[in-house]
């Protein structure tokens, strides 16, 4: 069953800001899962099939197999690590907005039947260690309904 039937892809698609790049290949896909060893949502694969990475709303999702600043596997290893330090746990940063931002998967929770929770990691809390409590805030329960929210706002 698709995550983005027909009407919700036409909203995405609509969306003032939204400019994705070409479907992902699903063996780009399946070796970003290999050699991450982390199996993408149902929905995030969807999407990645439709459009690899780009624009959607006020969110630059990062896609896989790409050979610029919006490569996943790129974001993981220059970001995971400083970002997951203030998580307390493992995230998966796998979208940023504008400003220097990130959404990211909660890993630290197991999956519901959708996927995971998506965080949002606020830079601007991020230097002064008594902003850290302001760091992360709760953005999506999963990857579809976070698509849905950053083509509303």
């Amino acid at each position: 069953m698709p995550h983005f039937d027909d009407k919700t892809w036409a909203r995405i698609l609509a969306s003032e800001n939204t400019e994705l790049d070409v479907p992902a290949k699903p063996k780009a896909i399946a070796e970003f899962e290999a050699k991450c060893d982390f199996v993408l949502p149902d929905a995030h694969r969807e999407f990645l099939l439709r459009g690899n990475g780009g624009v959607v709303g006020l969110a630059r999702l990062f896609g896989v197999g790409r050979d610029d600043a919006l490569d996943l596997r790129r974001q993981i290893a220059d970001m995971r690590a400083d970002i997951e330090g203030m998580a307390e746990g493992p995230i998966l940063p796998f979208a940023s907005d504008w400003g220097g931002s990130y959404f990211c998967y909660d890993l630290r929770k197991p999956p519901n039947a959708k996927g995971y929770p998506v965080l949002f990691w606020n830079h601007e809390y991020s230097e002064e260690p008594d902003d850290r409590p302001m760091v992360w805030s709760s953005y999506a329960p999963n990857f579809e309904a976070f698509i849905t929210k950053v083509i509303k706002d």
